[in-house]
């Protein structure tokens, strides 16, 4: 059986819940680019299905403005408002979907997904969450990101 640390994952899920959408996408970008190589033999059961590649194409398809809104309304689920993509088929996503689902962005951003700018500076909020998210337990880094995509 495996343990997953209840401090680690509720005070990194509180911290990132509190962060506005534009820290949150800086987050996970942040975090893809540092554990990239890790992630798939453990989060990735399969090669990606038609609902996510589907919805991956979908913004891809997007201009990148178009792109960063998009984005933002799927962390956002409890805002109402005009969507650039229909947010039903992310929220009706299983933790392990959205996973791959944000897995396949990043695997693209900066090219066919807008990427973070070069000269982009986290928030100190961000940035807090980032550092406590530097856990040697990978295991507790994909319950994280199952708890808050």
């Amino acid at each position: 059986m495996t343990s997953t640390n209840i401090n680690f994952l509720e005070q990194s899920v509180s911290k990132f819940q509190s962060l506005g959408p534009d820290d949150r996408l800086t987050v996970l970008a942040l975090m893809y680019t540092e554990i990239a190589d890790e992630i798939p033999a453990i989060a990735l059961n399969d090669v990606p299905n038609e609902r996510t590649a589907n919805l991956v194409a979908k913004i891809q398809n997007l201009p990148q403005a178009e792109q960063l809104f998009a984005l933002r309304q799927l962390l956002n689920q409890d805002e109402v408002g005009e969507t650039a993509i229909p947010t039903e088929e992310y929220t009706s996503m299983n933790a392990n979907d959205k996973l791959a689902f944000w897995y396949q962005l990043a695997q693209n951003l900066g090219t066919s997904i807008i990427g973070v700018p070069n000269d982009y500076i986290p928030s100190e909020k961000a940035t807090e969450v980032v550092d406590l998210l530097h856990t040697p337990n990978i295991e507790d880094l994909v319950n994280f990101f199952k708890r808050v995509l």
